[in-house]
């Protein structure tokens, strides 16, 4: 480029851009395009000079377009515009973790809070049949299919590429595992031992619970399950337990229809490989460790459960 070209591109934006504008540059804009999204909200001193030189780098960078949210600075040339379409500079990443055990409707909320990414979008991604048949082919929705890790998203990105990566990064820890056992069936387990134990340890100790009782035809009886599908997380009441929704396991023998959260790979790694052992029951300690005691009979499970709510009654 001539210097007088140079010259011009780094002329400085609008000078009542006084504060940080927000503009927008979707998947797929063209290099033009882009130039006319930016000159929409602050206006180019040369737009036509701009497009030229933006095609000009593209060609000799080889780059095209970054999409997402810019954030253009007072005294922001031309030129840090063109830079920026180009490289991604001035779209705010966001580091955001979502812990395990939640399920789609609470990571999306998750994700409003932290990067400001679309709710109802969100949610209606995994809700929608194609994404479903792609990514968790059999499942309800894609409850369960979401991988629980930390991601470096942009700021207000399309939900549902934030929701791929997830999905995709699931697929990637799910192959990790080798696992010769039907997906949908582990996850649904791995989501019930997500919600049970408050430690890794007892994972697999808990997975083997369940997997007795599945064995011997006895109903899981797992309050989890009751509170996702009255669609809230409070203590279950003796009522609850008689609702006949079909994730309701003190109601219907066998695993729900599916994954009542997003279980971590740990969670996995227990339903894939239980403890082998005879218990048939379990209830937490009520001394604040989270850890349960575990039984083979009813009326040894009767005597924790006694044991339990004197430790409960006895805290202040």
């Amino acid at each position: 480029m001539s210097a007088a070209v140079i010259a011009i591109l780094t002329l400085a934006l609008p000078a009542n851009l006084d504060v940080p504008t927000t503009v927008f540059i979707a998947r797929g804009t063209s290099l033009a395009a882009a130039v006319d999204s930016v000159h929409r909200h602050v206006p180019l001193p040369t737009p036509i000079i701009a497009k030229i030189a933006l095609r000009v780098m593209a060609r000799i960078t080889q780059r095209s377009v970054q999409a997402g949210w810019y954030v253009l600075q007072p005294g922001d040339s031309q030129w840090d515009v063109i830079v920026g379409v180009l490289s991604g500079q001035r779209r705010p990443h966001v580091r955001v973790t979502i812990p395990e055990g939640l399920t789609y409707r609470e990571i999306a909320r998750i994700l409003y809070r932290k990067a400001e990414i679309d709710t109802a979008a969100f949610v209606a991604w995994c809700e929608e049949d194609s994404v479903i048949q792609r990514y968790a082919q059999g499942a309800p929705s894609m409850e369960g299919y979401l991988m629980p890790e930390t991601y470096d998203i942009l700021w207000r990105d399309e939900a549902s590429h934030v929701a791929m990566l997830m999905a995709r990064q699931a697929q990637r820890v799910w192959g990790s595992l080798n696992a010769p056992d039907d997906r949908h069936r582990t996850l649904t387990l791995a989501s019930i031992v997500q919600a049970e134990a408050a430690s890794i340890p007892e994972m697999p100790r808990i997975a083997g619970v369940y997997t007795n009782r599945l064995d011997r035809g006895m109903r899981l009886e797992a309050d989890p399950t009751v509170q996702y599908g009255l669609g809230m997380k409070r203590r279950v009441r003796y009522r609850d337990l008689n609702e006949a929704h079909s994730y309701n396991t003190y109601v219907h023998t066998g695993l729900p229809p599916g994954p009542i959260s997003n279980p971590g790979k740990a969670a996995m790694q227990a339903a894939l490989a239980p403890e082998q052992h005879r218990f048939l029951f379990f209830v937490a300690r009520g001394d604040g460790t989270g850890k349960h005691r575990f039984s083979i009979t009813g009326a040894e499970h009767i005597a924790n459960v006694a044991i339990y709510r004197r430790e409960r009654d006895r805290k202040p």
